[in-house]
């Protein structure tokens, strides 16, 4: 009795509807402001009118763009000019509220290697312009393109990962100072992912639609990707206990667990990668698409030495399966990203997917450092070179995909 009479309050409300009066109250002045509009009669301006070219697709004797409203205001297409040619268009819908998107369709006779220049008109005459450096057909998304990108993110993913696993015996052998200098030239490695990703990640909210806010997609990505481990570090964690038996905490994770870790911090950067190429060669880049692939898969094997590093301390061997997962969860996603890239790219989700990639290894990052030993950690002389060693020899591999 006592229980229901304080949910309900001194007044008699019930405490869920104590939660939902501010909610009510908030939507109600929003409602009353959206249809009084009182600063409506300020307003002596045009309306602002801005449209985002998110994806642009060529095909044989066509041009398709798609469109997002950018700005405040609704957009209504009137004309589309190319190479400062009145053309006719086909559009799924002329007139874009805001955030509404849209998809132009162009029959044009364009030729392959040469610039395009599209100009959007609006019904109020603003123009928005649109530049492709040089035309070259997009890729379809038919099986004979989906099996080719499938293989390039084995080549730069899943098989340069599972090249270096094959250091793990080695590790098996080392004495823990060197087993030290390996986890800290992980460090290293993973904290020069950490700023190429950051990296990566600002110049894609950049391109993102303003309206979209590429930036807090970014941040969005991190911050849940860190929650998202913490949380599965909880899992993993074993639990401590004091002298009494009642639980005090949790240890900060290793071996085989900090190499699943490890596993999919790298994964989610590979993710990028993976964009990166797809995106490349649907834009008809086969040139920079090449050298990526040579890059990032030279780049890319000294991952499998990062993941199996926090192995060399542990007794047991672990089983077979183990190195498959661990393989799989760090390379597989280059693939998903090759098609992607590919056949559904778009600035606002990339910037989305490397802000979970940036925010995975941070997390990572905290959990390797967080585990060593003092002896054997960053500030020994074995683990500032381990270190140091990791951030030289990924810059030097990096300038292969620069």
């Amino acid at each position: 009795m006592a229980t229901t009479t304080a949910a309900k309050g001194r007044a008699g409300i019930p405490a869920w509807l104590g939660w939902l009066l501010p909610v009510v109250a908030i939507a109600a002045l929003v409602t009353l402001f959206l249809l009084l509009n009182p600063i409506g009669s300020l307003r002596e301006v045009p309306a602002v009118e801005a449209v985002a070219v998110e994806r642009t697709v060529l095909k044989a004797d066509e041009i398709a763009l798609e469109l997002r409203n950018d700005g405040p205001d609704p957009v209504t297409i009137a004309q589309v000019l190319i190479n400062d040619a009145y053309t006719s268009f086909e559009i799924s819908d002329r007139k874009l509220d805001r955030l509404e998107s849209s998809t132009i369709r162009v029959s044009y006779s364009w030729e392959e290697g040469l610039p395009l220049g599209i100009a959007l008109v609006t019904a109020t005459g603003v123009t928005i312009e649109h530049e492709i450096e040089a035309a070259a057909l997009t890729p379809e998304a038919d099986g004979s393109t989906i099996t080719i990108y499938a293989l390039l993110g084995l080549y730069i993913g899943v098989i340069p990962v599972a090249i270096g696993l094959f250091w793990y015996p080695a590790l098996r052998r080392a004495s823990k100072r060197w087993i030290g200098f390996f986890l800290a030239f992980t460090v290293g490695l993973l904290g020069f992912l950490l700023i190429d990703t950051v990296a990566e990640g600002l110049e894609l909210a950049g391109e993102t639609a303003a309206a979209l806010d590429g930036l807090s997609l970014f941040a969005l990505g991190a911050v849940g990707a860190v929650v998202a481990l913490t949380a599965f570090e909880g899992f993993l964690a074993p639990r401590r206990a004091n002298q009494s038996g009642e639980h005090v905490g949790r240890s900060p994770v290793g071996g085989l667990a900090l190499a699943y870790l490890i596993a999919a911090g790298i994964g989610l950067h590979n993710l990028g990668e993976g964009l990166a190429v797809g995106a490349a060669l649907a834009g008809g880049e086969i040139a920079l698409g090449t050298f990526l692939i040579l890059g990032f898969a030279i780049h890319n094997t000294t991952e499998g030495l990062a993941i199996v590093a926090p192995l060399g301390s542990e007794k047991r061997r672990p089983s077979l399966w183990h190195f498959v997962a661990l393989g799989a969860v760090a390379g597989a996603p280059t693939i998903l990203g090759a098609w992607t890239g590919g056949f559904l790219f778009a600035p606002a989700w990339a910037a989305l997917a490397f802000g979970v990639a940036a925010g995975a290894i941070a997390q990572v990052l905290w959990q390797i450092a967080r585990g060593m030993t003092r002896d054997h950690g960053l500030a020994s002389g074995l683990g500032a070179l381990g270190l140091m060693a990791g951030l030289v020899f990924m810059y030097v591999t990096g300038l292969l995909t620069a």
